[in-house]
């Protein structure tokens, strides 16, 4: 079994230094009235026209603590419009392409979600202006979360074809990260594709996430063609891609498999009955292209493991226990009883 990487890791500078010279001066005052551990908490920072700052922890608003409130800024259109400007390097049109995807990676990976008028072309949105409202999105990293699913998801050196499923804002991202940068450090040769700029958070091409020393990056390309690029390209041990939809996407994922590359990739999927119900994962599960499925449950927590034969080999519990790979992993009949792989 692999030894935990997770001291193995950057040294994370607060959020507050790294976007300090991207904050207008009523909001940096904001954020330096919170403590360290507020500040450890944060997870988004709203700034809409003509309404209060709102400091996010979750579903938390940090901004309510009396310290802060009594320095609570209002921003005025003008306002909003100079922070995009500012946040887009005062070049929109050099960013145009990054900000018809919603959003623009900073400095640290952290990212800023912007709204305003969009500008259409041909009858597809071209740029953005007029804006009124910024969404700042607070990137951490978590070393070491992946600890727990890398024994299931491994057969001794071997990385497994796997598929990482769960309900939205459950950490799938943050985990395919972290199972980056283990195999990396294990040796492995890791190509991501990034088509949503999450995984890597790449700012003109350099990662900003810590993905390992040996992890190779296509950063905003299609899964499907960036899947086949990196095959043929880079010829990674192991390959990584996120929230898989498209029916390319799984015939990507059997020709990576074909080729002897391991594919982790995850889905959207309350359940594996829901999973099945899905029609690009619901190919992969009749096609038995994948060697093991693990459903993440809030925070991150591994919830339930099946292999590819989806006998359950993990379940979470107070006994629970990671099976090995020589354990009796014989199917259950009844787990599946909706699933017809024919």
């Amino acid at each position: 079994m692999r030894q935990s990487t997770h001291l193995e890791k950057r040294p994370q500078m607060d959020w507050r230094v790294t976007l300090d010279a991207f904050l207008p001066v009523s909001l940096r005052a904001m954020v330096n009235l919170l403590s360290k551990a507020d500040a450890a908490r944060v997870t988004e920072i709203r700034v809409r026209a003509e309404q209060p700052a709102m400091i996010m922890a979750g579903k938390e608003r940090v901004d309510r603590l009396d310290h802060i409130h009594s320095g609570r800024w209002i921003p005025t259109g003008d306002d909003v419009k100079q922070f995009a400007q500012t946040l887009l390097g005062h070049s929109m049109y050099a960013r145009a392409e990054e900000l018809r995807g919603g959003y623009v990676t900073l400095p640290g990976g952290h990212r800023a979600g912007l709204c305003g008028r969009v500008v259409l072309e041909d009858g597809k949105a071209h740029h953005m202006q007029d804006f009124s409202s910024v969404a700042l999105r607070i990137a951490r990293p978590v070393p070491g979360c992946a600890d727990k699913i890398m024994p299931l998801i491994t057969d001794g050196d071997r990385p497994l074809n796997t598929l990482i499923f769960s309900a939205p804002g459950c950490g799938k991202t943050t985990m395919l990260r972290d199972i980056a940068r283990q195999h990396a450090l294990a040796g492995m040769q890791v190509g991501i594709v990034d088509e949503r700029s999450e995984i890597a958070a790449c700012r003109q091409g350099i990662p900003q996430m810590d993905v390992g020393p040996s992890t190779d990056v296509l950063d905003a390309c299609l899964k499907a063609e960036g899947m086949i690029l990196m095959l043929r390209v880079f010829s990674p041990n192991v390959l990584i891609t996120d929230e898989i939809g498209r029916a390319m996407d799984a015939e990507a994922i059997d020709e990576a498999s074909r080729c002897g590359a391991a594919v982790v990739v995850s889905a959207h999927a309350g359940s594996m009955e829901e999973l099945m119900q899905r029609p690009v994962t619901g190919v992969l599960l009749r096609q038995r292209s994948l060697e093991r499925y693990v459903q993440l449950g809030p925070g991150g927590q591994v919830l339930k493991a099946w292999n590819g034969t989806f006998g359950v080999i993990y379940q979470a519990s107070e006994s629970a226990r990671v099976l090995s790979v020589s354990d009796d992993l014989t199917p259950s009949p009844t787990l599946m009883p909706e699933f017809d792989p024919a």
